[in-house]
């Protein structure tokens, strides 16, 4: 079939198809190169979006051990007597610090500093030459009473050491069981202790007391 074109025409179609074909592969590159620039917008997008802070979480905290209250009274020759509150594992001689120290007439040497307070007990501070009385209801930080007895919840392993059939060793041994149970609530109990009979708490029932 012949079209009869002109030289013109010939020209001119050359022409049409020739920016037809760069148009068409302009287009097909603009496809490929869309998705990565999609992607590079989002990136870029994303970074300068700004950024949520992930709530920090509270830390749990530890309950408190609420230890036993203690309350005392503090009695004798010290420079504030009166009633104390102290936790549990609180000692005789920081009862005598919160009550202002012993004073200068107080007799120490009948006190055992280092015995455990108990609730209800009352501390009291000899002074020289006295003997103090027990109180019903607690205790006395002397180891002696008024009758020359020894009391074995508060005596130290020196005074226990002066009772029929107690050496030193025997005499530590009450004092290490007396601050592991607590104090003795009966004789009887004093027999317990590792290396102590009862033939041996009936050598000396007649010279202890409990109070």
């Amino acid at each position: 079939m012949h079209w009869g074109w002109t030289p013109r025409e010939k020209w001119l179609a050359l022409a049409l198809g020739g920016v037809l074909l760069v148009g068409g592969t302009v287009w097909l590159f603009g496809q490929e190169d869309r998705p990565e620039e999609a992607g590079w917008m989002e990136y870029q997008a994303q970074a300068n979006a700004p950024s949520e802070k992930t709530p920090a979480t509270e830390v749990d905290k530890q309950p408190e051990i609420d230890k036993q209250e203690v309350i005392i009274d503090v009695k004798g020759a010290v420079h504030k007597p009166g009633i104390y509150h102290f936790a549990g594992e609180a000692r005789v001689y920081e009862a005598l610090k919160r009550a202002g120290g012993a004073r200068e007439e107080a007799d120490l040497s009948k006190v055992n500093l280092a015995e455990p307070l108990r609730d209800g007990m009352v501390l009291y501070i000899p002074k020289q030459g006295e003997e103090p009385a027990s109180f019903p209801g607690g205790g006395v930080a002397a180891s002696e009473t008024s009758g020359g007895k020894i009391n074995v919840n508060t005596a130290t392993a020196e005074e226990l050491d002066q009772l029929n059939g107690i050496g030193p060793s025997k005499a530590e041994a009450i004092v290490r069981y007396r601050e592991e149970h607590g104090p003795f609530r009966s004789v009887e109990e004093i027999a317990q202790v590792p290396g102590i009979g009862e033939k041996t708490v009936e050598k000396f029932r007649e010279q202890i007391v409990l109070n």
